[in-house]
């Protein structure tokens, strides 16, 4: 609704976006959403292309977060309680986070985006998302992890080492996800992705990185119990989001 006078106040206050001209009444415009100070009506298409890009970005960014804390509650459930250990430290646990979520929501918030809004589905939408993906990345780091400790007995350092690694490919594949139509942007995120992967492979690499992350060089029971949780975790997730047509 847009209106300048006393008599549209009622509409004003009744619509989703009340829209006031500058030179409007008094009580228009501090009853309105926005004043148009310049009474200029072509802004008005761009300012709503920029809110809608900036809820859809909300709405992604919304669905990694969430996805992460689904899988984080589901492997201190299943593992770290029953156990008494955590199959990652806080320091893995961050460099993870940095390169899976961290750096990729700040570029996701900020990044243009296309395609339809739908504010009254928003929690709907985010919880069909995160669930079975978090689910499915969950039984991928279990598995993992528990092939390597108790499978090919490679001590807790190692086996950490391995649920890390799945944390990280499972959470840029969740990254990948979010971003469905093909074009410009799904190949920046696969750059992004590729990017973020160079990073942890780094602190792999470099010695100071490695043990002040308290990582440990992979062996080949260490990259097979890793190939093996990623497959898993990929797949199951790929496999219930397709299954709910999300």
């Amino acid at each position: 609704m847009v209106g300048d006078g006393v008599n549209d106040v009622p509409a004003l206050k009744e619509a989703r976006l009340a829209i006031a001209q500058g030179s409007g009444t008094q009580m228009s415009r501090s009853v309105a959403d926005l004043v148009l100070v310049r009474d200029d009506f072509a802004v008005v298409p761009g300012m709503v292309a920029e809110g809608r890009q900036i809820l859809r970005n909300i709405q992604r960014v919304a669905r990694l977060f969430i996805t992460k804390t689904v899988f984080t509650a589901m492997v201190g459930l299943v593992v770290a309680i029953p156990t008494a250990t955590f199959p990652l430290l806080p320091r893995q646990f961050t460099i993870a986070s940095t390169v899976t979520i961290g750096i990729p929501a700040f570029v996701l918030a900020l990044a243009p985006s296309s395609g339809p809004w739908r504010p009254e589905r928003f929690l709907q939408s985010v919880v069909r998302f995160a669930i079975p993906a978090g689910v499915g990345i969950g039984i991928g780091i279990i598995a993992g992890y528990l092939l390597a400790r108790y499978g090919f007995h490679l001590g807790l350092s190692r086996s950490r080492t391995v649920a890390t690694g799945i944390v990280v490919v499972c959470g840029l594949a969740v990254v990948m996800r979010l971003e469905t139509e093909p074009g410009r942007r799904r190949l920046a995120v696969a750059g992004l992705c590729a990017l973020m992967a160079l990073l942890f492979a780094l602190a792999l690499i470099v010695p100071f990185l490695r043990n002040f992350y308290e990582l440990s060089t992979p062996t080949g029971e260490a990259v097979a119990a890793w190939a093996l949780g990623t497959a898993l975790g990929v797949g199951t997730m790929v496999a219930s989001l397709r299954l709910l047509r999300v």
